[in-house]
């Protein structure tokens, strides 16, 4: 009779077997060098991190609102409190398996491992209850060895859960960064209906196929199993694999412990998260955060507070320019030197504002090119409105140009304001949509004006 039982259908033969006893004997010294190599990346990752998501804040949220803009902030907050659990993970597996392994040089030095009745300055009692508590040495050393198995395998079933979710919030990041600003309103809406009205029969689904009466009748088993196939769309290739780990841990786990553990782990997590999240608001168009919070303090107001991003002496190098910035706080000379980012989140009002005419199919490229730049630079001339203080600056001439190390896109020109007072000024920079009436404002920008004598 063939064996129906699942878990002996496939049998591995005896030289399997052998070979694979053979590769967990030696898998130690494989954990060893995996734990330091991946602390090490992990280690590596935060700073590029930092350089991805500054260029989505740069591109995509200098002029964005809603989930648009959260969902940035959460994938960051997300992967960062996800690479220090895993490096927790990896580092306590290096030490406990270090450890581990000077365990087993210590029985290859003394076979006889612990001997009880020799241990000094102990009565025989206090060595009986000693020998019953810690037990052999031999049977410490394999308890180890599981646990050091186990957390090696929930850390990379971690690794998995980092991609899974990278994969998903750039999914996200696609459809709310890259398809909604090119598509009109009322597709958009269209699309977030029909989204909605999926995600909610994906729950109503979810909810009757994992039913108890429903699961019991044969129909409903095969339904149950096929819905678990859309489940595993949407871990993006990473069933199969993270499946191993989690099967062997639900089938030798005792359920109550599982949830136990499993909500302890989700706590832990959560906390992590949460301390992330409310770390980078705090970083984040000078926002204050909320454990750091004071009663009369606002940074949400341009013209009532110093943000050092805006002034070139104060950036740090490499960073990014949010929406305009000009030489100094403390301006010596009688001009500015103004730059304004260009970022892509403004392509969407740009495109709406100033349409790009129909070209002569008889102009060669070169003569198109050098059209499109003397358009563009009138568009863009016509469009960015300049005060500083009361007077708009009249007859701006705004160049293109790529500004730091970031070679952020902008344009760049030169004032010479002849209203500047001695002391405290504000350069204001708008955007003037011919639709509306009043300009919407990018940024405004205190500075001083302290001459030469």
């Amino acid at each position: 009779m063939s064996d129906n039982n699942p878990s002996t259908a496939s049998q591995l033969t005896t030289d399997q077997q052998d070979k694979l006893r053979e590769l967990t004997a030696q898998s130690w010294n494989l954990e060893l060098a995996i734990s330091g190599v991946a602390m090490f990346a992990i280690l590596q990752l935060p700073d590029l991190l930092e350089s991805a998501f500054s260029y989505l804040r740069y591109n995509y949220m200098t002029h964005t609102q809603g989930v648009a803009l959260m969902l940035p902030s959460l994938a960051y907050s997300l992967i960062r409190a996800t690479c220090h659990v895993l490096f927790v993970a990896f580092l306590a597996n290096f030490v406990m398996r270090a450890f581990w392994v000077g365990l087993v040089g210590l029985l290859a030095v003394f076979p006889s491992g612990i001997r009880y009745d020799r241990v000094p300055f102990s009565t025989p009692y206090a060595q009986q209850r000693m020998a019953d508590e810690l037990g052999p040495l031999d049977r410490y050393i394999l308890w180890l060895d599981k646990r050091c198995n186990i957390v090696f395998a929930l850390a990379f079933q971690f690794v998995f859960l980092l991609v899974l979710v990278a994969l998903l919030y750039l999914q996200g990041l696609l459809i709310y960064l890259v398809i909604q600003p090119n598509v009109p309103a009322s597709v958009w809406f269209v699309i977030k209906i029909a989204l909605g009205i999926l995600v909610t029969l994906f729950i109503l689904a979810a909810t009757w196929l994992n039913r108890k009466k429903v699961q019991e009748t044969p129909r409903g088993s095969q339904l149950n199993y096929q819905f678990t196939k859309v489940g595993r769309l949407m871990m993006l290739g990473m069933y199969k694999h993270s499946s191993y780990v989690t099967n062997t841990f639900y089938s030798n786990i005792r359920p109550g412990r599982l949830v136990q553990t499993a909500t302890l782990f989700g706590l832990v997590f959560f906390v992590v998260f949460f301390l992330e999240y409310i770390n980078d608001l705090s970083h984040t168009g000078g926002q204050m955060s909320l454990f750091n919070s004071r009663h009369l303090y606002s940074a949400r107001v341009d013209s009532l507070y110093i943000e050092p991003a805006v002034y070139d002496n104060q950036r740090p190098e490499g960073a990014f320019i949010g929406a305009a910035s000009i030489q100094s706080d403390v301006i010596r000379e009688p001009y500015l030197r103004l730059f304004i980012a260009y970022p892509k989140s403004l392509d969407p009002l740009l495109k709406q504002v100033a349409p790009e005419p129909a070209w002569s199919d008889t102009l060669s490229r070169q003569a198109r090119r050098q059209q499109y730049a003397i358009w563009s630079s009138q568009q863009i001339n016509r469009l960015i409105r300049i005060t500083v203080n009361d007077s708009t600056c009249a007859q701006v001439k705004l160049l293109f140009t790529k500004a730091g190390i970031q070679q952020q896109y902008g344009w760049q020109t030169v004032l010479v304001p002849g209203n500047l007072k001695t002391g405290h000024n504000l350069l204001r920079v708008a955007l003037q949509d011919p639709r509306k009436k009043e300009a919407d404002e990018l940024v405004t920008i205190p500075f001083w004006y302290v001459p030469e004598p």
